[in-house]
């Protein structure tokens, strides 16, 4: 059975019940997103392979981790925003740092950052079904666009973007807009077969992280993991992942993003976005306010 037929299969399991956001749809979709360094380098800007799911993972193994089983023995730093120890766990060491491709820079007096990269770990755990796969009902769909209203009342947040016919990705996203200009949050739902520790230290190095994530434990058992930010293509796209691992076996994945629906336009390849814009310099919403949406949307799931 070929990774296709594997989808195809996955998108025949009854969707969940809405106790439910952008882990491995198919090894081709991710390494499809991660094609936009190979685009950049061959001077096409990058096809973002689903919009939530543009470049959460990496096609590079990173260093098998140590003592993720013990995911709050302590934090890492003392003090930070997110007010979540990090797991205890060694940081990863950086393999460079990230410099924007020549083919598709930032735009013209955007500050170039210097930040360190470090691998992506494939998972070891294999989804019951893939995050991306799981179609949410409407009625969560509208719970969730009014959660992140309600979370965020500092920021404009738009109405349900439109999703692409023929899109393998089942995603919800939406606008979010300050005096920066607009990013997005996107919602993409998985299932999984095991306890949310299990899968919470499995993605432990999914999203590229040289130091732990953030993570927190809810009373119910809910594991709610946050990635740092990092730096991708093109234009020095910049984006930082959540999940939330629930004891039902539901994953929701969000992931921010610094730029929005403006910044994006259907590609030639039938059913995919291509990024059309640099977005904004910085990502919408600090590390506590995305933070926020965590335990929230757990709550509406």
């Amino acid at each position: 059975m070929n990774i296709e037929d594997e989808l195809r299969g996955a998108l025949d399991v009854a969707a969940p019940p809405p106790t439910t956001t952008l882990d491995v749809v198919m090894r081709r979709g991710r390494r499809r997103v991660f094609a936009q360094r190979a685009g950049a380098v061959l001077g096409v800007v990058a096809v973002v392979a689903g919009i939530g799911f543009g470049a959460t993972t990496l096609n590079q193994a990173a260093p098998t981790p140590q003592q993720a089983d013990r995911p709050d023995a302590g934090p890492a730093t003392v003090e930070h925003a997110v007010g979540w120890p990090r797991v205890n766990t060694p940081p990863q060491t950086p393999y460079g740092t990230y410099t924007p491709a020549a083919t598709a820079p930032p735009p013209a007096g955007r500050p170039i950052l210097s930040m360190p990269q470090c691998n992506i770990g494939d998972r070891k755990r294999a989804m019951k079904v893939p995050t991306g796969a799981v179609k949410p009902n409407d009625e969560f769909v509208q719970k969730w666009v009014g959660t992140v209203r309600q979370q965020l009342p500092e920021v404009r947040v738009s109405d349900l973007l439109p999703r692409l016919e023929r899109s393998p990705w089942k995603e919800s996203g939406v606008d979010l807009t300050d005096a920066g200009g607009t990013g997005s949050v996107w919602l993409t739902l998985g299932r999984f077969a095991g306890t949310p520790l299990e899968y919470a230290d499995d993605n432990l190095w999914t999203s590229g992280d040289c130091e732990p994530p953030y993570r927190t434990t809810l009373p119910d058992g809910t594991i709610i993991q946050l990635h740092s930010v990092r730096a991708a293509e093109p234009f020095q796209t910049l984006l930082q992942v959540m999940e939330v691992f629930r004891p039902d076996g539901l994953l929701l994945h969000l992931q921010l993003a610094n730029y929005g629906s403006k910044d994006m336009r259907p590609a030639a390849q039938e059913g995919y976005w291509e990024r059309s814009g640099p977005g904004r310099a910085n990502l919408p919403l600090s590390e506590e306010q995305f933070s926020r949406l965590g335990p929230a949307i757990a709550g509406v799931a």
